[in-house]
C-alpha cells in the first residue's frame, strides 16, 4: 500500500501511487496517525525527577520555587530537550502552557513539530498583562508555519474571574485557541464554590470562556451538569491520567460520560515534572486502564484511547488530521514493524498493540507537513541537543544548591 503526500497532506493511500518526489522505503515499517499531546509544560523537562513527592499543592510550592530560575535560554534548551524526545516518541503537535512561550515556539519551529503556545495568565486582570500577552500573540503570528497560537489561563484558584473574561476577548481577536487546568482537586472545587457560589466550569461558562476551541484540563471532580455546559459550547475535555495519579488529585474522570455526551475527548501527559514520561503511547494505555478501574467495567477500549490521542487532539487545534487517509494532514508516524510489542503482527490486532504493549520506543520515522522531521538518521542529532540541555540544566540548578 502507497501513501502520496502533497502540499502537506495525505493526496492518496492505495496500489501503484507515484508522485515522482522523494520516497520512503515502508516495507518493514507500519505507518499510524501522528499523536497529539494535548497538554503539557515542555520547559518542565528541566524539573523531571526534581519534586516526585507530595501532593498537587505541596508539589507546587517545590516547583515554583525552582521555576524562579528558569531565564528565557533554559526555557529554550528545556523546551527544545522536550520536544526532541516527543518526536522520537511519535508525537507530531503539541498544545504548551508555560513561561517564554517565544523560546519554546523557536524551538518547535527548528524541530519542525506542531506548536500551540501563548501567553499564559494568572492572578487579576490588568492592562500591562493584557499588553504582554497581545505583544506575543503577535510575534507567534509572525512566526507562522508549524507555530499555532493558544491563550492559556492557569485555573479558576490562581485566578480572577474577569481575567477569564479578558482572555477570552484576547483569544477571540486574535483567533487564539484557548485553555485552563479545571476541577482538578477537590480543594479546588470547595474554595471556588464557597468564593464565587458556583463550580469551576460553571464560573468559566459565566465569564465567556466556554467555546468550540477552549481545552479545559484535568476535570476530575466535574459535575454532571457541567459536562452539560462542556457538550454544550463545544469545548475539549483534556484527560491526563498519569499526572492525575501521580500527584494524588484523586476524584473520576468521567470519560465514559464524556464520551457518550459526544464531548471531544483529548489526551495529554501534563509537565514532565508531574508525569514524568512524555510518552503519548503510555498515556493512552494508562487512560484506559484506569477508567476499567474506576468503572469496573470494559465501556472504554483501545479504540477510544487511540481517537484521544490522535483525531480527538487534532479536532482540539481545529485541524483535520489524526488519521492515514485522503484530505488528511500528512502528519504520519512509521513503527518499526519488528517490535517484539507489535508481534504477533495483523491488521486487526494492530489497534491493541498501539494502545497496550506499544510505546514510543517503537518509533522510526515521523512526518509533519509531509516532511520528514525525525528518522534514524536525525536521531543522533537529537540525543545531542538533549545532552546539551542537560548542561545548561545542571548548570543552573547546580549554581543555585537544587539537588540534581
Amino acid at each position: 500500500m502507497d501513501i502520496l503526500l502533497e502540499g502537506g497532506v495525505i493526496a492518496g493511500v492505495g496500489k501503484g501511487l507515484g508522485g515522482g518526489g522523494d520516497e520512503v522505503d515502508c516495507r518493514r515499517l507500519i505507518a499510524v496517525p501522528g499523536l497529539v499531546n494535548a497538554h503539557t509544560h515542555a520547559a518542565m523537562w528541566a524539573l523531571r525527577g526534581l519534586y516526585d513527592e507530595g501532593e498537587l499543592m505541596e508539589w507546587l510550592r517545590g516547583v515554583w520555587e525552582a521555576e524562579e530560575l528558569l531565564t528565557p535560554s533554559l526555557v529554550y534548551h528545556a523546551s527544545r530537550a522536550a520536544l526532541a524526545e516527543m518526536l522520537m516518541n511519535g508525537v507530531t503537535a503539541v498544545v504548551d502552557m508555560y513561561f517564554h512561550p517565544l523560546e519554546t515556539a523557536r524551538a518547535a519551529a527548528e524541530l519542525g513539530v506542531r506548536l500551540y503556545t501563548g501567553p499564559v495568565f494568572a492572578g487579576e486582570a490588568s492592562s500591562e498583562k493584557l499588553s504582554k500577552g497581545e505583544s506575543v500573540l503577535a510575534a507567534l503570528a509572525e512566526m507562522g508555519g508549524v507555530v499555532g497560537r493558544i491563550v492559556s489561563v492557569h485555573a479558576p484558584y490562581t485566578s480572577q474571574p474577569e481575567l477569564y473574561r479578558e482572555a477570552a476577548r484576547l483569544a477571540e481577536r486574535h483567533g487564539a485557541l484557548l485553555a485552563t487546568h479545571a476541577s482538578e482537586t477537590r480543594d479546588e472545587v470547595y474554595s471556588v464554590k464557597e468564593r464565587y457560589g458556583v463550580f469551576p466550569v460553571e464560573l468559566l461558562e459565566r465569564q465567556g470562556f466556554l467555546r468550540p476551541y477552549t481545552s479545559l484540563v484535568h476535570l476530575g471532580w466535574v459535575t454532571s451538569w457541567e459536562l452539560r455546559l462542556i457538550e454544550e459550547s463545544g469545548a475539549t475535555a483534556v484527560h491526563c491520567p498519569s499526572s492525575n495519579m501521580k500527584l494524588a488529585t484523586g476524584g473520576f474522570v468521567p470519560l465514559r460520560e464524556m464520551l457518550d455526551a459526544g464531548i471531544n475527548v483529548a489526551l495529554g501527559t501534563d509537565g514532565p515534572a508531574s508525569n514524568n514520561s512524555l510518552d503519548v503511547f503510555r498515556e493512552m494505555r494508562m487512560a484506559v486502564l484506569l477508567s476499567r478501574n474506576n468503572y469496573w467495567h470494559t465501556r472504554v477500549g483501545a479504540r477510544d484511547a487511540l481517537a484521544m490521542a490522535t483525531v480527538n487532539g487534532y479536532r482540539m487545534l481545529g485541524l483535520r488530521g489524526g488519521a492515514v487517509r485522503p484530505g488528511y494532514l500528512a502528519d504520519i508516524v512509521l513503527l518499526d514493524a519488528s517490535s517484539p510489542r507489535l508481534r504477533p503482527l495483523s491488521p486487526e490486532r494492530l489497534e491493541s498493540h498501539l494502545v497496550y504493549s506499544s510505546c514510543g520506543c517503537d518509533v522510526h520515522t515521523v512526518i509533519v507537513g509531509g516532511r520528514v522531521v525525525y528518522s534514524p538518521e536525525a536521531r543522533q542529532g537529537l540525543l545531542a541537543a538533549i545532552e546539551e540541555a542537560e548542561g545548561h540544566v545542571v548548570e543552573a540548578l547546580g549554581r543555585r544548591g537544587k539537588n540534581i
